[in-house]
Order: structure tokens, then sequence, then C-alpha cells
């Protein structure tokens, strides 16, 4: 290698290492919620540096490498979305998205929203194009000329896509949420408190008549096999569950997923049995997801176990 040679390749280390610097957590941001899975999302993100190093080693210079990477990004993600499909179909129990969970939903700021497990499983009944298309646009605020280079498709193309998207989540959405983060804090403090007092009243007062429990164990067999449905059950099989929880000490602690109230659920030692968060809609609560998947909650840095052991 010539002494040119070298100093090439170190400019593009240097290009590269500024890069990952000033990019991956917007590029972490997309993947995440295309995928809901933080470490698919990881693997997205490190292919698309990867690109891009092999880019610039055959001479490429995009005008945007920040540009480069979301369309590297965003097409690996919609590829992984399609592969992904007949997983989903096979997966033991019902699915959902690994947790965001923050102490305060302010820590995510404007984009919080996006985070919650009820939106994200929103996007799962969109195509993965239509889901690109109203991420990159609702919820990063790209334009749509950009979104059009992005996707490889027209702007109008674009445009029909989160239209119809938009159509999707506003139809299969709840009515609107609480009002505030306080309000919907205050429910979630009642209806747990109810959990674990065992009152059975006031967990179905707190429940919306429609409202669903949705266990994700995977293929642990700590979840539930398939979605409860009506006030009625939802409460019976929360109350048994927070019955088993207290004759093993286990314990709560409240967090937020995106802007759903939550709370983890702990062994005595502090460690992680699964994550609980809240649909909430006005003074109802309309669904609980329960996180229970070991596999699921790696992400989040916290010892783990089983309480059933």
């Amino acid at each position: 290698m010539t002494d040119q040679e070298t100093r090439d390749w170190d400019d593009i280390d240097r290009r590269l290492a500024a890069a990952y610097t000033e990019h991956r957590g917007a590029l972490l941001a997309v993947a995440y919620r295309m995928l809901g899975s933080f470490r698919d999302a990881e693997d997205v993100v490190q292919e698309a540096f990867l690109r891009l190093r092999r880019a610039l080693l055959a001479g490429e210079r995009p005008d945007s490498q920040r540009g480069y990477l979301v369309t590297i990004t965003t097409r690996l993600a919609i590829d992984q979305l399609r592969s992904a499909q007949h997983r989903r179909e096979t997966y033991v129990g019902p699915w959902l998205p690994e947790p965001s969970v923050l102490d305060d939903p302010a820590d995510a700021a404007a984009l919080a929203d996006s985070l919650s497990t009820a939106f994200l499983v929103l996007l799962e009944r969109l195509s993965p194009e239509q889901r690109a298309a109203l991420l990159l646009h609702d919820v990063f605020d790209l334009p749509y000329a950009e979104v059009a280079s992005i996707l490889g498709k027209s702007e109008e193309a674009c445009r029909q896509l989160a239209t119809r998207a938009r159509r999707r989540v506003r139809t299969d959405q709840p009515t609107p949420t609480a009002t505030s983060t306080t309000e919907a804090q205050q429910l979630a403090n009642r209806f747990f408190a109810a959990a674990h007092d065992g009152n059975l009243d006031g967990l179905v007062a707190l429940l919306a008549p429609e409202a669903e429990f949705v266990g994700d164990g995977g293929s642990s067999g700590r979840g539930v096999t398939r979605a409860i449905h009506g006030a009625d059950a939802v409460a019976k099989t929360v109350r048994g569950i927070f019955r088993r929880i207290r004759s093993l000490s286990g314990t709560t602690q409240p967090v937020w997923v995106g802007t759903q109230p939550a709370v983890l659920i702990l062994a005595p030692d502090g460690a992680l049995a699964g994550v609980w968060s809240l649909v909430v809609a006005g003074d109802r609560v309309h669904a609980v997801h329960g996180m229970v998947n070991p596999a699921k909650l790696e992400h989040l840095g916290i010892p783990l176990t089983d309480l059933a052991r």
C-alpha cells in the first residue's frame, strides 16, 4: 500500500467516525420504529455504515452522508420487514415490539408518541413501504421529495402511501388519549393499585368494555397464547397474575413506554421479569401490553429473572 493509499484510508476512517457520531442516533430511531426491535435496528444501522464505507473506498462521495445512510437504513428495514412476515406468522403467541422504556416521556420529546407499544402495533398492520412513508414524513418530518428519493418512488406515490397509512392508523386507533401525561399516570396508578390489591371491581371500573390484554412471552412459555378481550376477562387475568406476583414478593416500578404509562415487574432482588404498559384513552384503560419474553427485554440492560422460578 502506498503512502497516498494509506492517507486515503485514514481519511475515510475519519469520515466514518464523524458520520457515526453525528448520525447513528437518528438512524437507530428510524430503524427501531420500522422494525420494533432494538437488536434488529442495531444490525441494520451497522450494515448501513459498512455500505457507506465500501462506497467511500470505491471512490464514491455522496452529496449527503446523512441522506445516504437514511436511505440505506430504510431500505434495509423494508427488506427485513418483508422477510420477517413468515417469522411473525409462526411466532408463539401474540407478538409485541420490544419496549422502549423511559423514565419520563419528555426524555424523547416530540418523538415519544411514536415509541409507544400501541403505535408500533398499529404500524404492524401497514405494508413495509406504507410504514416507511408514514414514519419518514409524519414522525421525522422529511419532505415528500426526500421520502421519494429514499423509497425510489415518485412524490405522488409516497403521498398516497402515507395517506393510506395515516387513514389505517386513525381508523384502528382508540378514542383520543388522555389530555396529559399527568392524567394518564394518575389512571395508571389507580389501575396498578387495584391490581396489587386484587380489587376486581376496581379493575373492571377502570377498563373500557372492549379492553384487551396482550402478553408476549414468545417461546419462553411465560406469556398468554392469545389476546384476551373484554373488561371482565382482562380484569380477572390481571388480578390472577398480580396474585402470583405478590406470592413471590415481586414489586413494580413506574416507568413509561413512549407516552404510555407502564411498570417494570421486578423480582425481590430487583431483577426484571417483565414490562407492562397501558393504552389510556379518556378515563379508561383500553389495552394492557405485557412483555415478558426475556429475549425482548435484554436491551434494557437490567438483569433478568423468571418470577415463576
